[in-house]
């Protein structure tokens, strides 16, 4: 599948063992209708159920969006010499809305 984005801020959060929102921020590598490739320093355990949101800021062309998703963590990478730890989640299509930095 044809990547759509390279790099955009991206913010994730899940449910922890305790049942505890947890948040963190990573920057995507790829992301397509169907799924994303995101660099974080600390990537959430392989299977973990998420929410995804990924800013594009704007240009002289486009206008700000805010990509939502929710999927599923199918691939954890761990840092190894020069290559950033990350993460693949695959995600249901992911709905995109204009508007502002993401909150």
């Amino acid at each position: 599948m044809k990547s759509i984005l390279k790099r955009a801020g991206a913010r994730f959060s899940m449910k922890g063992a305790q049942g505890i929102r947890q948040q963190d921020v990573g920057l995507t590598h790829d992301l397509t209708v169907r799924g994303a490739f995101i660099f974080a320093t600390t990537p959430p355990p392989l299977n973990a159920n998420l929410k995804l949101k990924v800013y594009l800021p704007p240009t002289s062309a486009v206008l700000p969006l805010r990509i939502y998703g929710q999927g599923q963590v199918v691939r954890v990478e761990s840092a190894h010499g020069r290559r950033r730890a990350g993460f693949a989640v695959a995600a249901a299509p992911f709905v995109l809305r204009r508007g502002e930095a993401y909150q």
